[in-house]
């Protein structure tokens, strides 16, 4: 679409900042979710939040005496011509085998659509070759899932959020249609219900996540801090590179965390800069070896003791069970947008 001199765009910003529209009751499908058994909890919420559109399927998850999966679906018969979803988790590489044998054959059970939801991509951190050796395992798991079989209605539809690099929809062929989809907007829900959301600054800790996420929080007046990672000797340390965190309550955004060094840099730069309150958001909190240990609380007293609040998602569904009930974490469930999703 042609932009008259002058003006400028706002469709990127939309589609960066904007989820599933809601679908009319009357145009409404429903759907039969089935899921992995980590996803058991997360499942049944997607479900009470879908208004009796999505019903909930079961699987029998066995294993034989060698460890290898024996698996099966129940009600095979009654699932033809209609829309079917799986709900994977691929937190582990030991559950992986047994998820994609399912899907592989969910499609063809002659059901009438396929998605399936994968909130979290986890080799997405690997997308690129940079020495002659290198392995890009997002490109491999994108390839296992290009190849999911088709079903009645035509190519299988999979929903991620927040992948890693936006480029990496280039490494699906044809035959999958990817949908993605973020978790930010459940962030700003949250922001918009705090009693100091006047002072709310959004901070991201390398410029990869600016530019991955500040359309979605432009819209709403937001004040940005950019951090940036700069080397010193054989270190590499985060620095203040642009913006004012004195007297603020800054929330850090990024897609995900891991041994979660960059943030907590992160949160030390902001806090010897005169920050009020620091807190973090993170759609995936992926936390290897309980590492969300090293994130303490400030319980109100300031951004040098800790963390005000931080927000993740349930995307990763062993970290939920580990941080539930435990400050400063607080989840945000995907459950909504995920039922909109299958709307689709």
């Amino acid at each position: 679409m042609d932009v008259p001199a002058g003006q400028t765009s706002t469709i990127a910003d939309y589609r960066m900042s904007a989820n599933v529209e809601p679908v009319p009751e009357a145009l409404r499908k429903q759907t039969i979710l089935y899921y992995s058994p980590e996803n058991e909890e997360l499942a049944r919420k997607i479900a009470e939040s879908a208004s009796g559109s999505i019903e909930l399927g079961s699987i029998q998850w066995r294993k034989f005496a060698d460890g290898f999966p024996d698996l099966f679906v129940d009600d095979a018969i009654r699932i033809r011509n209609k829309h079917v979803a799986f709900l994977a988790s691929f937190h582990n590489p030991s559950v992986i085998f047994e998820q994609i044998s399912v899907i592989y054959a969910l499609p063809r059970l002659f059901v009438g659509s396929f998605t399936l939801v994968l909130p979290f991509f986890p080799t997405g951190t690997l997308e690129r070759v940079e020495t002659e050796g290198d392995v890009a395992t997002a490109f491999t798991l994108a390839r296992i899932l290009t190849n999911v079989p088709p079903s009645r209605g035509g190519p299988t539809s999979l929903v991620v959020f927040d992948i890693h690099a936006l480029q990496e929809r280039f490494y699906f062929g044809d035959t999958v249609m990817p949908l993605f989809e973020s978790g930010v907007p459940l962030l700003l829900e949250k922001l918009r219900s705090l009693p100091d959301q006047e002072n709310i600054t959004i901070a991201y800790p390398d410029e990869g996540a600016w530019k991955r996420f500040h359309f979605q929080f432009k819209n709403e007046g937001y004040q940005e801090i950019i951090c940036t990672k700069v080397r010193d000797g054989s270190k590499r340390i985060v620095r203040l590179k642009e913006g004012e965190p004195k007297g603020k309550h800054v929330v850090i955004v990024d897609d995900l965390v891991q041994s979660g060094g960059t943030l907590l840099e992160c949160h030390a730069v902001l806090a010897a800069h005169g920050a009020k309150h620091v807190s973090a958001y993170v759609t995936h909190g992926v936390f290897p070896n309980m590492t969300w240990l090293k994130f303490k609380a400030d319980h109100g007293s300031g951004a040098s003791t800790g963390f005000r609040y931080f927000w993740l998602t349930d995307s990763c569904p062993q970290t939920v069970t580990q941080v539930k009930g435990k400050a400063p974490f607080q989840v945000l469930s995907l459950a909504g947008p995920i039922a909109a999703a299958l709307q689709i």
